[in-house]
């Protein structure tokens, strides 16, 4: 085949394809996300206010240390679904990983909580609380976000994709939750401030190909 020939040939299958604009570097794409987020978080305390003992909790190492693995199990989780918003992920497709191991420290962290008095955990009656709706007000708008990056792009891990987001949009929720709410036992926490997470995660897993079809 000639080059004439091949050059007739590329342009018989490109003539109806739309040109297409570059996605900007993952980086720059998750900067507005990270501002947002915090602008808006920041926003949430102003008007529900924050624990009355949160100045005491900062020196509570064991608080510490669940605010700060939430806050990177949170930026990692956006990072990861920034990237696999492109269909070869940047070359960075094992990110998942760090949300996904960092997600494993906290559920042995919280099971070691459970039984670290040698009293098995007693779960609360299931109701609809404040922090129910606090904890979802404050993920809606981050999972947005992370909603309309993923779909500018095109992922080829749906499922992966929406996981991610969630995890994100729960970890940020979770974090404020923290700040916001003064009950601290494990129980309310896998209750009020998880629960509503989880089910949204189920959700976002049943509609993933559709969300992020293209």
């Amino acid at each position: 085949m000639s080059d004439k020939d091949i050059n007739a040939l590329i342009s018989d299958l490109t003539q109806d394809v739309k040109p297409v604009k570059c996605c900007r570097h993952p980086l720059l794409r998750l900067l507005p996300f990270l501002f947002v987020a915090v602008i808006y978080i920041g926003g949430i305390f102003y008007f529900y206010g924050v624990r009355p003992d949160l100045a005491a909790k900062w020196g509570d190492s064991i608080f510490v240390f669940e605010v700060l693995l939430m806050a990177m199990i949170a930026i990692s989780s956006a990072l990861s679904s920034v990237y696999l918003s492109l269909p070869d992920k940047g070359g960075y497709g094992w990110l998942p990983v760090v949300p996904f191991t960092a997600l494993g420290i906290f559920a042995l962290w919280s099971i070691a909580r459970i039984f670290s008095n040698g009293m098995p955990l007693v779960m609360p009656g299931l109701h609809m609380d404040h922090c129910m709706g606090e904890g979802v007000f404050m993920a809606i708008i981050p999972l947005a976000m992370l909603l309309v990056i993923t779909r500018s792009g095109a992922t080829v891990a749906p499922y992966l994709s929406a996981a991610m987001g969630v995890i994100s949009a729960g970890a940020i929720g979770y974090t404020g939750l923290k700040i916001s709410c003064s009950m601290d036992t494990v129980a309310h926490t896998l209750v009020s401030h998880l629960a509503p997470y989880l089910l949204i995660g189920a959700l976002m897993g049943i509609f993933a190909r559709k969300l992020f079809k293209w």
